[in-house]
């Protein structure tokens, strides 16, 4: 096994975040429990879609990320304020990590875990309440299903979860469930619990407990309760909201002045729309003549409070505000209110009279693929059921084809950029069951043409044959099945679509071709990846014949992720597999193992550097994301972990190899698209042709002529082909004098090869 370097941990957390930047459109941020610190004006916490609080110092303008739950693939929610320094929030999703935590704000740090008291049900927390800042008493809401009946479980604690009381269970209480939990805030004695709907005709009601939940009276019953609220000056006030009734009630707020002995029906009338619910109600914490309350579509404010109530409601449709989740005043503002949607996030400046998206980088993006050309760079990622670009140099993103954020099943479109052609960019558009679409962009995916229709799940691979822009081979997915095509889009009136049948089928068919690359030199020369093996055709894909010499894994369970070709020398394999990864240096005769052990599931080469590669190990089950990279042709492997890269959850990574710096580009479920900068690369050399390399080539650097020469006079040279750094074949020659003055200065590789099919590469610098 060859040697990883690990970076020293102490350090990762504050060297990393100088590494990360965040580079999606704002236009689409996805932002939920929207919390206004205590102390600090202007600032808000909130959290992702995913595993991480975000903070923003000026009223939601800009963000960042302020910590990142060590488990990707848990789910942070109900973020609360605890006291003036810290924050309270539940995880699910995360086996033994589910429950409710508090968190430090001055040292980023958790401060004390609550288990959740039965994980035994495989439960998940739904609301939560602590009785103050002490941390001793504490309410964990937690539903679950049995078989296929859903229960619900509330339990209590007077001694910070050492010890828990069971105070209500649903099939105690005619299987009616609970919506939301509170404790007084004067009595750790008295807690309430808005009920929900049953299954034998007894629903709702609001239970008030004075004994620590072992007894309960019952009030208002039959209305469904969700929304509490008490004001913060006045314990005995308090607000509660109806929940979804599905119109065994009507829609309504109630006030009590005497801690819940009696309600009033507040008088507010509430438009018709679907669930009819009071979502949240938040009191301003200073000035309790501000209210807010949320509903499905409208909001209700008041800044009397409560003589008087302001009703905004909201079209059918509307795009700006859906369902509100989450209302936070700013404490030296009552005008000012950042709210959480079902759609996007708002801010208002108006008390909630008038709302402003707020715009943040994070959301959930599907694909990732960076182009670099000779004096350009883009970033294109799906995302939105739509296709975003952007312009690296300009810093401008161009958005096309998004969907509304209401669209039920938005497309997922898996974007891969040209490495030849400026703006050319082909989208595999995946709709599941209602089909799917390859299209092909000329204009940075302003536009597109329809390259092929089809009802594969995803797409596998896509690469351009290097000796014809006008071709590519695509490989889909359909489950453990798939297809190759070879498609020559030549003529757009006339697009030529050949299926290439690949070996070794099965049960599933054809199974998933994972890796392709074809020949510089020679079209009918193409390397495939699938299954646990390697295949090669002479023939164009007619005839294969395996190349797994060397190729020690598994062949019964074991799996080939990806293969590619050195830009930089031909010969030169990688094959990412589900136990390690592996290299040839003769074209696939030998294979050699370089690194053991590693799921990783992509593998791309730099096409400046000899030597340099990175592997980007995908987010699946218990394996988190993460990076590794060699700049020795894999001697040696720099880990870059979970931790530095902010615990994501990814399945799509693409890299700029720019000097001595890797510019990592990550696809992210809840972060947008994430930016790691590998810095200071050492780069040593890594050439394994250098040393027995008999062909020369003088000057380099050059200017007007380019000479070919071979040492000893051991063979003659066939050809010489000269490729620019993507790739793309610029020139081609069998003199051995080559006029290189028309191309543009910069770094190409030169491909020569011999009478005896032997194929030789060099770096060249054109002035």
């Amino acid at each position: 096994m060859k040697k990883i370097t690990i970076a020293l941990l102490l350090l990762l957390s504050y060297a990393s975040q100088a590494q990360i930047s965040y580079e999606a459109s704002t236009n689409f941020g996805k932002l939920e429990d929207l919390t206004y610190d205590a102390t600090v004006p202007n600032k808000i916490y909130g959290r992702t879609q995913g595993n991480h609080i975000i903070v923003s110092v000026d009223n939601g303008a800009t963000w960042s990320v302020k910590y990142s739950f060590p488990n990707p693939t848990a789910q942070l929610r109900d973020i609360k304020p605890y006291g003036q320094t810290g924050l309270s929030f539940s995880i699910i999703n995360s086996g033994t990590q589910d429950g409710v935590y508090l968190f430090d704000l001055a040292t980023n740090a958790i401060t004390h875990f609550y288990a959740i008291p039965n994980p035994q049900d495989n439960a998940q927390v739904v609301s939560y309440s602590f009785y103050d800042t002490a941390g001793t008493d504490l309410i964990i809401h937690t539903s679950y299903l049995e078989g296929l009946i859903a229960r619900t479980k509330v339990f209590h604690t007077k001694s910070s979860g050492a010890l828990w009381n069971l105070i209500y269970f649903s099939p105690d209480h005619d299987d009616v469930h609970i919506d939301n939990v509170a404790f007084s805030p004067v009595n750790s004695s008295k807690i309430y619990m808005g009920r929900s709907l049953g299954p034998n005709g007894i629903n709702g009601g609001l239970l008030i407990s004075e004994d620590n939940g072992t007894t309960w009276t019952e009030k208002l019953p039959g209305f469904t309760f969700s929304a509490i609220a008490f004001n913060p000056l006045n314990s005995n006030d308090m607000l509660i909201g109806t929940s979804i009734g599905f119109g065994i009630h009507p829609e309504r707020i109630y006030r009590s002045t005497d801690a819940g002995e009696t309600w009033s029906i507040i008088p507010i009338t509430w438009t018709d729309q679907t669930l009819n619910n009071i979502t949240k109600i938040v009191f301003h914490p200073t000035n309790p003549n501000h209210i807010i309350a949320l509903e499905e579509n409208e909001i209700a404010k008041t800044n009397d409070g409560g003589l008087t109530w302001t009703n905004i409601p909201y079209p059918e449709g509307s795009t700006s505000y859906y369902y509100g989740l989450n209302a936070s005043y700013n404490p030296s503002n009552p005008n000012q209110i950042a709210i959480a949607t079902d759609l996007f996030p708002q801010f208002s400046n108006d008390g909630g009279t008038t709302l402003t998206q707020i715009k943040a980088p994070f959301y959930n993006v599907v694909s990732i693929s960076h182009a670099k050309y000779q004096s350009e760079k883009h970033l294109y990622y799906g995302s939105q059921g739509g296709r975003l670009r952007k312009n690296l140099t300009t810093g401008v993103t161009s958005i096309h084809d998004i969907e509304p954020p209401t669209s039920f099943n938005p497309k997922r479109n898996y974007m891969v950029a040209d490495p030849v052609v400026a703006g050319r960019v082909f989208t595999y558009a995946s709709m599941g069951f209602f089909g799917s679409t390859l299209y092909m962009s000329t204009d940075y995916g302003a536009s597109t043409t329809v390259l092929m229709d089809a009802f594969a799940d995803d797409m596998q691979e896509l690469i351009v044959d290097p000796n014809n822009s006008n071709i590519i081979y695509v490989s889909l997915r359909t489950g453990e099945g798939g297809n190759l095509y070879k498609i020559n889009f030549t003529n757009p009136e006339e697009i030529i679509t050949d299926e290439i049948t690949t070996p070794e089928t099965s049960e599933f068919g054809y199974g998933v071709v994972t890796g392709i690359s074809v020949s510089a030199t020679n079209p009918n020369e193409i390397f495939i990846a699938k299954s646990s093996k390697v295949f090669k055709s002479t023939d164009g894909g007619l005839t294969w014949v395996e190349k797994i010499n060397g190729l020690t894994i598994d062949h019964e369970a074991d799996l080939i992720w990806d293969m590619a070709r050195n830009p930089l020398d031909a010969n030169h394999f990688t094959a990412i597999t589900s136990s390690g990864i592996y290299s040839t240096s003769d074209a696939g005769e030998n294979w050699t193992a370089i690194l053991d052990g590693v799921n990783a599931k992509r593998i791309k080469y730099s096409p400046v550097n000899n030597g340099v590669m990175v592997a980007s190990v995908h987010s699946a089950l218990n394996i988190d994301a993460a990076i590794y990279y060699t700049t020795d042709g894999g001697a040696n492997w720099t880990y870059v972990s979970p931790q530095q890269l902010n615990y994501i959850q990814s399945g799509a990574m693409d890299y700029d190899f720019d000097g001595t710096t890797i510019n990592a580009y990550i696809a992210t479920t809840d972060l947008g698209v994430m930016k790691y900068q590998i810095l200071n690369l050492q780069l040593g050399i890594h050439n394994p042709e250098t040393a027995s390399n008999p062909v020369f080539i003088y000057p380099n650097p050059a200017n007007d002529i380019l000479n070919v020469g071979v040492s000893g006079n051991q063979f003659e040279i066939k050809n010489t082909a000269i490729y620019s750094i993507t790739g793309q074949k610029v020139m081609e020659s069998t003199s051995n004098t080559i006029n290189i003055s028309k191309l543009s200065s910069g770094i190409y590789i030169v491909n020569s090869t011999t009478q005896n099919d032997k194929q030789f590469s060099q770096k060249l610098i054109k002035n």
